[in-house]
């Protein structure tokens, strides 16, 4: 009996030591980082503006650290960077699979149920001239997994997410509403 009872402490001993948020094995390769550009035909103030409106009507503000664009002292044009806080797409149990996987290859968890699934955007933008800006856009997917690792992972987008905010950064570069948006974090 005491055989049994220490070689049953020993396989539980052994099963608890094993690290269960070491699954990197598991995982399936990432996609390779996507990068969106694109030029628009407006300067860099209405397109830094529309980005962060974008961000707005998406539900998130720009991340608190980020500044206006500076002036290139060799080039004498604007470049800036632009980051979004973290943006929830999904947040229902039941759906929130399926919604991650259309975005992004999500990582591989036997038994893992995802929770919630959000955003981060991450703009380069400059000046080519007065009136035309190219902006560079990567889209970084994280999600929360409860049931086997309870960790949030992080992988790349598949570049749906990319174009559908570039799409409304162009639309509301475009508005003259624009021009007038402030950010407000306390609404």
């Amino acid at each position: 009996m005491k055989k049994f009872f220490f070689a049953s402490l020993f396989m539980f001993l052994c099963l608890i030591s094993i690290d269960s948020t070491s699954l990197k094995a598991q995982f399936e390769e990432d996609l390779p980082q996507i990068t969106t550009n694109d030029t628009l035909n407006y300067p860099i103030k209405t397109v830094w503006k529309s980005i962060k409106r974008a961000f707005f009507v998406k539900g998130t503000f720009s991340d608190p650290s980020t500044r206006e664009p500076k002036l290139d002292e060799n080039t004498n044009l604007y470049r800036g960077s632009i980051r979004s806080d973290f943006c929830v797409f999904a947040s229902d149990p039941d759906t929130t699979a399926d919604v991650l996987e259309r975005y992004g290859r999500l990582p591989v968890i036997r038994g893992g149920k995802w929770i919630a699934g959000r955003v981060k955007y991450e703009f380069r933008v400059r000046e080519l001239t007065e009136e035309q800006t190219t902006v560079s856009l990567v889209c970084g997917i994280s999600g929360y997994e409860d049931a086997v690792t309870g960790s949030v992972h992080f992988w790349n987008s598949n570049g749906i997410l990319d174009k559908e905010i570039l799409e409304l950064v162009r639309k509301l570069a475009a508005d003259p509403e624009t021009l007038n948006f402030k950010e407000d974090r306390m609404k």
